[in-house]
C-alpha cells in the first residue's frame, strides 16, 4: 500500500530530525530501465575501502523535468551542508535504484557514479527507458548510508489523451520571512507535478522571523551555503520527495530585481556573481541540463502532458532589457508607455510563439515569473519590474494570441507575493477589448506582502478584469485540469511565523475549455 501523504511527511521529518545535528554539479549517470533484481542490498555499514561519513543525505532527494520515458533524479552529499565543502572528502561512489513498486523489491533501473567535489558532490541522474504515465520509487546509497525514499513519475506519451492532471504552483520562499508552512498542506495533495515559479532562495535577509545567519552571498561557496540552508527544511524536502518538480528562476536566486547584465545596485563584478549563482542553482535542482560554465545558462524549455496541456517555462530575467524609468515603482516617466524593451529576448520570444502556434494541447500554458495583467492604475502607479513596465512586449504577445486564434491560453505568474486570477483582454489597456486568455498569479510560500498591501487590495479588486485578489496571505495554487475545465484552488495558511499552521482554500475559480477567461461566479 502506498503510504498516506501524512505518513510520508512524518517519515521525512523523522529522517531530517535524525540528521539535524550534522552540519565546486554532480556527475550524471544514465541507465536504461531494463534490469530487474530482488531485494537490493542497502547496508548500514561501509564496506571495505569505502570512506567513513556521517549521514550524507541531509539535503534530501528530488526529481524533476519528467518526460514520457525519463526523469532526472537529484541529491547532494553533504554531511555538514552549511560549511564549505559540505563536510565531504574527495570523490565518493553513489549508487541509485529505481523501483516499479513501493515496497522496494523490484528494481527497474540502477547505476553508480562518482561525485565530483568541483560540483559540490551534487548528483544528477538521467534515468531513461521508463514507461510513460507511471509512478516510480527511488533512492540513493553512499558510504553505507541510504537516502530518504522518493516518488516520481513520467509524463504521458506525447500522443496520449489524458483525462486530467493535478499540479501545484509555488514561489517566493524567503527563509528569513517565515517557515515553508504551506508545504505541510501541499504534501497531502495528490499531485502529479510541482511547478516552481521563481525565488527559490533569497539573497537578502529581512530577518522578520529568523535569520539566514550569513551575509548576502556573492561567491559560489556562499550561494551553495544559501541553497543548502533552504534544502535542510524538512517541509520542503517532503514535497520534493513526493513528485517531480520543474523550475523557473527569478531574480532573488542572484540579486533582487536584476535583469540581464544589469544589477539592481552598481557592481562591476556582477556577471561573475551571476555565474556563481547559476552554478549553485544547478547544483541544487534536478535540471535536465549540463552544469553552466559561465554567466549564461539557457534554462527555458517546454513540458508536454500528452495532448492535455503544454507548458512553456520561460526565463524573464536573463534576456530582458533594463527596466524602464529607472526601475522603481511609481508614476513613470515621459513616454514610458512606448518603451520597446524586451522581456524574453527575440530568440526566446520566437521559440515561444512557434511552439504555441504548433501545439496540439488542449491547454496552452505560458509559465513565467512576473505578473502579466495590467495593474498600473492608468499609469498612476507602475511596477516597472513586471510586464506593465514592458508594454510593447506584452502587447506583442497578446496580438499573437489573437492573430493565431489560440484557444485555452493560461498564463501562470508569481513574484509579487499576492494571489490573483484575472481575464486578459486583446488590448492590454482597454478593459472593453475581447477576453482572449486568463492569468493565475500564485502568492508566496513565505515572503511577505508590501507594507501597504492591505491598502492596495481594494484598489486592485476594483479593476474590471480581476476575479480574485488576495494581497496578504501566504500559500500556493492547486490546479486540477480536465479536457473540459481548469479549476484553480487558492490555498492559504494562517501564518508562516510558525512551522505549522491551519490552512484553507481561500477561493476556487474555473476556466471552461473553449471559453476564454474566467467563468463568472
Amino acid at each position: 500500500m502506498r503510504p498516506t501523504r501524512r505518513e510520508f511527511l512524518l517519515h521525512v521529518l523523522a529522517t531530517a530530525a535524525a540528521c539535524g545535528d550534522n552540519n565546486s554539479a554532480g556527475d550524471s549517470s544514465t541507465t536504461d530501465a531494463n534490469t530487474t533484481t530482488d531485494d537490493p542490498t542497502t547496508g548500514d555499514t561501509p564496506t571495505t575501502g569505502e570512506p567513513v561519513l556521517a549521514y550524507p543525505f541531509t539535503l534530501g532527494v528530488a526529481s524533476g523535468d519528467p518526460l514520457p520515458d525519463s526523469v532526472i533524479l537529484w541529491t547532494r552529499l553533504a554531511p555538514e551542508p552549511l560549511v564549505v565543502g559540505g563536510g565531504m572528502p574527495g570523490s565518493v561512489r553513489v549508487t541509485w535504484e529505481v523501483y516499479v513498486d513501493e515496497n522496494l523489491t523490484t528494481v527497474v533501473a540502477s547505476g553508480e557514479l562518482d561525485t565530483d567535489p568541483a560540483l559540490a558532490h551534487a548528483v544528477h541522474v538521467e534515468v531513461r527507458g521508463l514507461d510513460p504515465d507511471r509512478w516510480y520509487t527511488y533512492r540513493f546509497h553512499a558510504a553505507g548510508h541510504s537516502s530518504p525514499i522518493g516518488s516520481t513519475r513520467t509524463t504521458p506519451a506525447l500522443t496520449a489523451k489524458p483525462a486530467g492532471m493535478r499540479f501545484a504552483t509555488a514561489c517566493c520562499q524567503d527563509y528569513s520571512d517565515g517557515y515553508p508552512t504551506p508545504y505541510l498542506h501541499m504534501v497531502d495533495q495528490q499531485l502529479d507535478l510541482v511547478i516552481f515559479l521563481g525565488d527559490y532562495i533569497y539573497e537578502n535577509d529581512d530577518t522578520h522571523v529568523r535569520s539566514h545567519g550569513t551575509p548576502e552571498p556573492r561567491t559560489l561557496d556562499e550561494y551553495r551555503a544559501r541553497h543548502a540552508l533552504y534544502r535542510t527544511q524538512p517541509e520542503l524536502q517532503a514535497v520534493h520527495a513526493r513528485c517531480p518538480w520543474v523550475f523557473l528562476w527569478d531574480d532573488h536566486e542572484v540579486e533582487n530585481n536584476y535583469v540581464g547584465a544589469n544589477p539592481k545596485q552598481p557592481d562591476p563584478d556582477f556577471l561573475a556573481r551571476r555565474a556563481a549563482a547559476y552554478r549553485a542553482y544547478y547544483e541544487h535542482t534536478p535540471l535536465r541540463l549540463p552544469p553552466p560554465t559561465g554567466p549564461d545558462y539557457q534554462t527555458y524549455h517546454a513540458l508536454r502532458w500528452g495532448d492535455l496541456a503544454e507548458f512553456w517555462l520561460v526565463d524573464t530575467r536573463q534576456y530582458r532589457d533594463d527596466q524602464n524609468c529607472g526601475g522603481d515603482p511609481g508614476s513613470g516617466c515621459d513616454g514610458w508607455q512606448d518603451y520597446a524593451g524586451q522581456v524574453l529576448g527575440a530568440e526566446q520570444e520566437a521559440w515561444l510563439m512557434q511552439g504555441m502556434k504548433a501545439s496540439p494541447a488542449v491547454w496552452k500554458v505560458l509559465t513565467n515569473q512576473i505578473v502579466f495583467s495590467t495593474v498600473s492604475f492608468g499609469g498612476l502607479f507602475v511596477n516597472f519590474d513586471q510586464w506593465d513596465g514592458y508594454p510593447l512586449a506584452r502587447q506583442r504577445l497578446l496580438d499573437f494570441f489573437a492573430a493565431e486564434a489560440l484557444s485555452n491560453v493560461v498564463i501562470l505568474s508569481g513574484d509579487l507575493h499576492v494571489g490573483g486570477v484575472a481575464d486578459l483582454g486583446q488590448d492590454a489597456v482597454d478593459d472593453d477589448s475581447p477576453v482572449i486568455a486568463a492569468e493565475i498569479v500564485t502568492t508566496s510560500i513565505s515572503s511577505p506582502s508590501l507594507d501597504d498591501a492591505s491598502q492596495i487590495g481594494p484598489l486592485v479588486e476594483g479593476l474590471k478584469r480581476i476575479h480574485h485578489f488576495d494581497a496578504v496571505s501566504r500559500g500556493y495554487a492547486l490546479h486540477t485540469l480536465t479536457r473540459a475545465q481548469w479549476q484553480v484552488d487558492c490555498v492559504i495558511v494562517d501564518t508562516v511565523a510558525e512551522p505549522a499552521s491551519a490552512g484553507k482554500i481561500d477561493a476556487t475559480l474555473h476556466i471552461d475549455a473553449g471559453v476564454p477567461g474566467i467563468r463568472p461566479a
